[in-house]
């Protein structure tokens, strides 16, 4: 190792040992030479000699040969000196140093392997990592790594082995974050994200989203073009109607009717009992639909009046026309939840009707302050790539399989199937988990004092849609004052129930209504004894008895 790859160390040795070989045996020779010649001078016969003085002559030219292949040699023994200097030389140089850099060396192969479990399990599969950060959410620990002998592609596929290694119940989620990779794992002690703890009123038309990994809420501002209208899907657990419910709870406290018009359509009927009293509610919950298409169609109707208005004042939007106008209009949400198995109770001519109608509305309808929440469990069977790029905003909770998580996103950037459920959830490339809303939180819908004022907000309304333009929504935000009693058009079904009314004479029954009217067979009496409540407020008649056995009679 101390000698040129030019010329080692054997080499110097043979051309030393070569020379002083050459040198003796010339010597040899041609004193041999020298003895024959002195050999001929005895008395012998003359044949003999001239074969001696043959042989003599012969050994001097060898011994000749000899002297020049010395001769020859000379250069080369004063490279082989040369090297063999310098290579004792280095030799030394070498022995006189400490051995530091060898200590070094066997340090950095033997590396203690690690304690973290993410990054064991990874030592384990031969792919070692330097840690770089730990973040807690409330549902998952992200953990940041940097790979030292491997390539990000390699982490990037090795979910599976890693639910094997860490005995997980599902894949981690593997992605790549801020120069790093992001592994996330579920939290032993899952925390749950608390309505009040995070959310603080706006100004802005916000609805809240979820909480991210720097424990921060985020929401989105549905007045804006890249989050107007909102296509979410979740199956059975993944916490779905529990954020619907904080999404609407966000955008209704602190906004009286006057300001946020409320449509709900829930095909299972139970997920927004909650907001059954809230003043917001410009008709009972559906979930027929009839009552859906009938609803959507008036969408429409109020999309182009207000439209109309805009040119009269010559703005091209809400906030310009609130802004110009000394009357306010109110945005309007309607929300599609479980929107799967409505569309399974439609035909064929309602699928069509209702799928035109919603994309309709979200072609046009932000402008006019009319937003869309369409959420389903099912969502490669009913979304539809035209519906999808009407709805910008995209909320993926937990699903079945990566195919359902590519109906919502549209491409195969993540998938669903990963998520642990109970309001984890995927938005705008990040995971969130849900806020969670108590009981106190929805009592402010009907307690609080952003609603105390609600009638004269109300008769504001009536007051700007008798100036401007006829609504379809006017008197159905709230409760009309008297003078604007039955003054506001109502709703196919609801209207349905006031004609039946007016040709029985007397008070009907809910089951007088179910076997009376084709759309209401498949209601439930509970929820046509709240059109007879609401017609009531309306003015359209009186009810009585009690809850269980209410009545109405048109007046």
């Amino acid at each position: 190792m101390f000698t040129s790859d030019k010329f080692h160390t054997s080499q110097a040795v043979q051309v030393t040992e070569s020379q002083r070989v050459v040198r003796r045996a010339s010597t040899c020779i041609f004193f041999g030479a020298m003895s024959l010649y002195a050999s001929t001078v005895l008395p012998s016969h003359w044949t003999q000699k001239l074969t001696t003085m043959a042989i003599a002559s012969g050994l001097v030219s060898v011994s000749l040969r000899l002297d020049k292949l010395e001769e020859s040699h000379k250069p080369y023994e004063a490279i082989a000196h040369q090297q063999s200097t310098a290579s004792y030389q280095s030799w030394l140089n070498y022995a006189m140093q400490p051995p530091k850099k060898e200590a070094q060396v066997t340090q950095e192969i033997i590396k203690p392997i690690p304690t973290h479990p993410i990054l064991k399990a990874l030592y384990d599969l031969k792919l070692e990592c330097d840690f770089v950060q730990e973040l807690r959410s409330p549902s998952f620990i992200r953990t940041l790594v940097k790979p030292t002998n491997c390539k990000a592609a390699q982490l990037l596929r090795i979910g599976e082995e890693l639910q094997l290694g860490l005995g997980l119940d599902v894949p981690p989620v593997i992605s790549i974050s801020k120069g790093a990779i992001a592994i996330d794992t579920p939290r032993p002690d899952r925390q749950s994200a608390r309505f009040t703890d995070y959310w603080r009123p706006s100004p802005k038309f916000e609805a809240a989203i979820g909480v991210d990994i720097n424990n921060n809420l985020v929401s989105v501002d549905l007045s804006q073009p890249e989050s107007c209208h909102i296509l979410g899907a979740g199956t059975t657990g993944s916490g779905k109607s529990v954020f619907l419910q904080s999404l609407l709870l966000s955008l209704l406290l602190e906004r009286p009717a006057s300001e946020l018009g409320l449509l709900i359509c829930d095909a299972k009927r139970v997920s927004f009992l909650k907001f059954k009293g809230c003043p917001n509610l410009i008709a009972p919950i559906m979930s027929q639909p009839a009552e859906a298409i009938q609803w959507l169609e008036q969408m429409v109707d109020e999309m182009e009046k207000r439209y109309k208005m805009f040119e009269r004042l010559g703005v091209e939007n809400i906030e310009g026309f609130n802004q110009r106008s000394s009357e306010k209009l109110p945005r309007i949400l309607f929300l599609f939840d479980e929107f799967g198995d409505l569309w399974d109770a439609c035909n064929k001519e309602q699928v069509e009707k209702l799928e035109n109608l919603i994309i309709r509305l979200g072609q046009k309808a932000r402008a006019a302050g009319i937003h869309l929440v369409v959420f389903t469990q099912r969502p490669k069977k009913v979304v539809t790539p035209r519906l999808r790029s009407n709805c910008p905003a995209r909320v993926l909770l937990m699903v079945p399989d990566r195919d359902d998580s590519e109906a919502i996103l549209g491409n195969k950037s993540f998938d669903g199937s990963q998520l642990f459920g109970r309001g984890d959830l995927f938005f705008n490339g990040d995971r969130l988990q849900a806020l969670l809303a108590d009981e106190s939180d929805f009592a402010k819908l009907l307690t609080g004092n952003n609603f105390v004022n609600t009638a004269k907000n109300t008769a504001n309304i009536d007051d700007l849609n008798q100036q401007s333009a006829p609504s379809a929504l006017a008197g159905t935000t709230s409760a009309p004052s008297a003078t604007n009693q039955q003054s506001a058009p109502l709703s196919a079904p609801l209207m349905a129930i006031v004609d039946y009314a007016k040709r029985k004479d007397e008070f009907i029954s809910a089951r007088q209504v179910q076997s009376g009217i084709a759309i209401f067979k498949q209601s439930k009496a509970d929820e046509i004894r709240e059109y007879f409540k609401y017609l009531a407020k309306l003015g359209y008649g009186i009810t009585r008895g009690s809850d269980e056995a209410l009545e109405f009679s048109a007046s």
